[in-house]
């Protein structure tokens, strides 16, 4: 008898415990879920639901070429680009769609792979061509809802300035940011 009554508290001291744990993972993984969904954090558009779906319209101007594929994941593109002359360029537009039911503030665009020594001669930008506003300190960035789309322009050429140093081989970059509002 003493053994059975034993067994039950054992019995009822692991359900206990593995309802604590339980109840303690189902409060981690709804903090973890709903942490960023404030309004104002800014997350990666792969995680929410905002992505690039579209790369077209790419331009090519004298010898330039694209290297290879431009890849997308959520709101980052990379991309590979030979400039041989002054006066080569690149230029395509993207779109990006809004998938997921929170709205989202344009907050700021982010471009990579120049160095100091290329910036000289190479201009790389991105522009929204859809009107869209840029987050400020003064102002607030364009919002896309759920279902709407955003434009934008990426251009890399080579400028003629003067002091040119041959061909450049470029891996360039840029992100979208979007912050939740």
């Amino acid at each position: 008898m003493k053994n059975s009554v034993q067994k039950r508290y054992v019995f009822l001291g692991v359900v206990v415990v593995l309802v604590g744990i339980l109840i303690w993972k189902v409060s981690v993984s709804f903090a973890s879920v709903n942490q960023g969904y404030t309004g104002k954090n800014i997350v990666s558009g792969d995680k929410w639901g905002i992505n690039i779906t579209e790369v077209g319209d790419i331009l090519k101007m004298g010898q330039a070429e694209l290297v290879g594929d431009i890849s997308t994941i959520g709101t980052t593109l990379n991309f590979n680009a030979v400039l041989f002359k002054p006066g080569d360029k690149i230029s395509f537009d993207i779109e990006i769609v809004n998938t997921s039911v929170l709205n989202a503030e344009l907050y700021a665009l982010t471009l990579t792979g120049l160095n100091d020594i290329d910036s000289e001669n190479i201009t790389y930008t991105i522009l929204p061509i859809d009107g869209s506003i840029i987050h400020s300190n003064k102002t607030n960035g364009s919002i896309i809802k759920s279902g709407e789309k955003q434009k934008f322009n990426i251009t890399v050429s080579y400028d003629d300035i003067g002091n040119n140093s041959g061909e450049y081989h470029l891996s360039l970059g840029s992100t979208i940011i979007y912050r939740q509002r």
